[in-house]
């Protein structure tokens, strides 16, 4: 039920001769100084950002590579057999193998992360056996936030 009486609008906002009194808005110089104002807590700001995003990647991949080989060790000792995880470098995967070669879970890291073991070889393995021992050599991540060393204990 409309009511012709009171309009949606007052009529200051419809009427294109509306007096400058009426006018209510900002100047072009005051959108400028705020959008300068918006660059320049942004420039400040950014590297802080993508640092912060960086240092979440590198200890994200470095968790995955933990937890695959957590789900790696209680496999190993409910099967009472090897299980390995297979870390490539060139396509930046994770990969949990059992005793047949088959795989059991796989996982893409970052391609912003670099992995380091102390070998020019493309892929590392990490055999797990059933007491839960891990025979492998410590992984070295490299990210723009820093490094971090992931051992096995």
């Amino acid at each position: 039920m409309r009511n012709d009486n009171f309009p949606l609008f007052p009529s200051s906002f419809c009427s294109p001769h509306a007096s400058s009194e009426n006018v209510k808005g900002f100047s072009l110089i005051e959108v400028v100084i705020v959008m300068a104002l918006i660059a320049l807590t942004l420039t400040l700001a950014g590297p802080r950002i993508g640092a912060g995003l960086g240092r979440l990647e590198l200890e994200r991949t470095g968790q995955s590579i933990r937890g695959f080989v957590k789900i790696g060790r209680i496999q190993a000792e409910r099967a009472d057999q090897e299980y390995y995880v297979v870390i490539d470098r060139k396509q930046h995967s994770l990969t949990l193998l059992d005793p047949k070669v088959k795989i059991i879970r796989q996982e893409s890291l970052p391609a912003s992360v670099q992995i380091d073991w102390g070998s020019d070889a493309g892929v590392a393995s990490l055999t797990i056996s059933p007491s839960g021992i891990v025979r492998g050599s410590p992984i070295r991540l490299h990210g723009q936030a820093g490094e971090l060393t992931v051992e096995w204990r």
